[in-house]
């Protein structure tokens, strides 16, 4: 009898020890952080924020914020991103990368034949441009503070729904074109378009595809893009404010009518200038 009371209490003193030990265990294992997003899109990482990093490339938070931006031709996967916080601890997750359908354009009857068939001469002039832009908006490992808050400001007033062809697919006459790499709006000829934050003007030229086009850098990366404008009031290293008349919109270079191009490049990445546009706190989060 002695025994067995014994033997009882022993019992319940090792499952007690045991179930102890595994809750301490549970308690001490966190669940993997992830965030979800297509090509073109931007996640966040809220909360006490100083260093973020997307595989090998890294920048400075913007507000205590990392933002990662997804370029829109980014292979779909899985990669890796970091953070490093304020109080120096480094955590890392998941950002998960889906396919965004491309939107199918055909365009017909093109207005302006020279872009229909270029002529060599108008090749030799792209490419000469291209190799000016192109070391403007690719990642750069040094860069200037940002100077811009989120959401950015419109690009124009009482600005018009986008026309959704941003990373559209292009046929004009049946010939494939490069994809559409910012967002329409169908604004009139002669609208006032505004730089969307503080910054500095980076290019401002006349080009053969982009016609009239500004180019402003707002600092950690971030490079707005605003194209086929009838003319344009500002100059490179020019310093302007956010809501600053730098142009107007118009219909010059690659179009076949009057409208805004607002594009934007974020730490080289391609993306969907509407996320910009929106609250932060409506991005795809680190969870």
């Amino acid at each position: 009898m002695n025994k067995l009371l014994f033997t009882i209490p022993m019992v319940f003193f090792l499952s007690l020890a045991s179930g102890q030990a595994q809750t301490k265990k549970a308690s001490s294992t966190t669940t993997p952080k992830s965030v979800s997003v297509a090509q073109g899109e931007v996640a966040r990482w809220a909360g006490n924020c100083l260093r973020c990093s997307f595989e090998k490339r890294a920048w400075s938070a913007v507000n205590g914020t990392c933002y990662y931006p997804v370029d829109m031709d980014m292979k779909p996967g899985h990669y890796t991103i970091s953070r490093r916080t304020t109080g120096g601890k480094l955590e890392t997750a998941t950002i998960n990368v889906a396919e965004k359908a491309c939107v199918q354009e055909d365009i017909t009857n093109f207005p302006k034949k020279e872009y229909v068939n270029v002529s060599p001469q108008n090749q030799a002039r792209a490419a000469k441009e291209a190799a000016v832009v192109n070391p403007l908006i690719r990642y750069q490992s040094s860069l200037r503070p940002a100077v811009f808050d989120l959401p950015v400001g419109k690009p124009a007033n009482s600005l018009p729904k986008g026309e959704g062809n941003f990373g559209a697919c292009r046929t004009i006459n049946g010939q494939p074109r490069d994809r559409h790499t910012g967002q329409d709006y169908p604004v009139g000829v002669g609208t006032p378009v505004l730089s969307v934050g503080n910054g500095r003007v980076l290019l401002a030229a006349n080009q053969f595809y982009s016609g009239n086009a500004v180019y402003i850098d707002h600092g950690n990366g971030l490079i707005s893009e605003y194209f086929h404008l009838k003319s344009y009031s500002v100059k490179p290293n020019q310093t302007v404010t956010k809501g600053q008349k730098i142009g107007f919109a118009g219909e010059t270079g690659r179009v076949t009518g009057p409208h805004l191009h607002f594009g934007v490049r974020w730490h080289g990445a391609c993306i969907n200038p509407g996320f910009l546009l929106i609250d932060p706190a409506d991005m795809q989060e680190v969870k």
